[in-house]
């Protein structure tokens, strides 16, 4: 079935980016585990160079695997194209590397992932690029930050490890207004939750290691938009070899099957793990866009279709937080999110340890901030174990 075939999520996961017919009628892709592929002739090779024939050569410039892999990304997204990367971060220098030169300036939304944060920090400024950081995610400290310089506007949403919700209509506008164009991380969101490039991003990025692939088995990253934007994206990929092999894509299409699923179990998780918190005597605030509480909620109403399974709560202090991450019993202390499996940390051990403590509480991530992936697992035990763990705070 190509790509984009099926009207809804759920068939488009399971179906896109392969085609059994063209593979001797398996179910399942295969996995051509090959870095070199043979042409018949000096003809056939030249005219798969040239693009006239579909065919492969060499599997840093393309491989099936991947490539059916993209194709289904894509059509998840309900993008044109996508491009595949080893990791997130790859993706993230990826998708910036044909945007930016020296010279150039990025307009960074403040909070965002910490690895983000050190790759604008350290890594841009190296490259002649100048990053400015908005002083909140309103789009009129956006606006503030944007000169006539300004090549790209930078947003993660939802947030991680705040979860807020970014304006994305009001940021394109925004961009398109200065002649930027709007890179958006959709990983919380991911394409069932939220779809940036129909609320006008050029380009969204994932780290298809978390819900996309969803199962902890595989480092992935992805770019999906216009084949306009794709096409110079995959160009710079072929040069540095930032490609993700054929094993690992195999492992994000089977993860991508599921992931409509795992992704409304997510969503049922998060609100009421999210609720028994904010109930909570010993809990002093909650982040979750799901609660009528939060800030964002009513942004988050209108331009997202589930509010996901990650959130973030408040205790009274570092030895309170570090109490209820070391007792719990089935959250796993770990760094990443999107799994089959919850997980608990600090962000301050975890997507932030790269973060100064001074940036982290200029960014609002207090010592007594808590992390929780909420996994598929039955919710009341998920709730029990938390409850358990909150018990023995003193």
């Amino acid at each position: 079935m190509s790509a984009g075939a099926g009207d809804r999520i759920g068939t488009r996961a399971v179906h896109s980016g392969f085609e059994p017919a063209e593979n001797l009628g398996a179910v399942t892709p295969p996995i051509y585990q090959s870095a070199t592929f043979l042409s018949a002739d000096t003809a056939e090779l030249e005219a798969i160079n040239e693009g006239k024939k579909r065919g492969f050569v060499y599997s840093r410039v393309r491989n099936p695997t991947v490539l059916a892999a993209e194709q289904r990304l894509a059509a998840l997204e309900e993008a044109e194209s996508a491009v595949l990367f080893a990791s997130g971060m790859a993706a993230v220098a990826g998708a910036l590397a044909p945007l930016l030169s020296a010279g150039d300036e990025l307009v960074a939304l403040p909070d965002i992932y910490g690895g983000s944060i050190r790759y604008f920090n350290e890594m841009l400024p190296r490259q002649g690029v100048t990053v400015h950081w908005a002083a909140s995610p309103a789009p009129q400290d956006v606006a503030a930050c944007i000169t006539e310089k300004t090549k790209v506007v930078y947003a993660e949403t939802p947030t991680n490890p705040l979860v807020r919700v970014v304006d994305l209509a009001a940021l394109s506008a925004l961009a398109r207004e200065a002649g930027a164009l709007l890179v958006v991380d959709g990983t919380l969101g991911g394409p069932m939750n939220q779809r940036p490039l129909e609320l006008g991003a050029d380009l969204v990025i994932h780290s298809a290691t978390k819900y996309l692939n969803g199962h902890g088995d595989v480092l992935a990253g992805a770019v999906a938009g216009s084949r306009k934007l794709t096409r110079s994206i995959r160009t710079l990929q072929q040069a540095s070899g930032a490609v993700i092999d054929p094993n690992a894509a195999w492992l994000l299409m089977r993860g991508m099957a599921t992931y409509p699923l795992r992704m409304a179990q997510h969503n049922l998780g998060g609100i009421e793990v999210a609720r028994f918190l904010a109930a909570h005597p010993k809990v002093t605030k909650v982040h979750y866009p799901g609660l009528p509480e939060h800030p964002d909620h009513e942004l988050a109403r209108q331009q997202m279709s589930g509010f996901g399974g990650l959130l973030s709560f408040e205790l009274a202090d570092a030895a309170h937080a570090r109490h209820v991450v070391d007792a719990t019993r089935l959250f796993g202390i770990g760094p990443s999110i999107g799994g089959v499996e919850s997980l608990i940390s600090q962000p301050g051990n975890t997507s932030h340890h790269s973060v100064t403590a001074e940036r982290r509480r200029e960014m609002g991530i207090s010592d007594g901030l808590v992390r929780v992936s909420v996994g598929i697992e039955t919710i009341e035990d998920l709730i029990a174990d938390l409850a358990q763990a909150l018990e023995g705070c003193r």
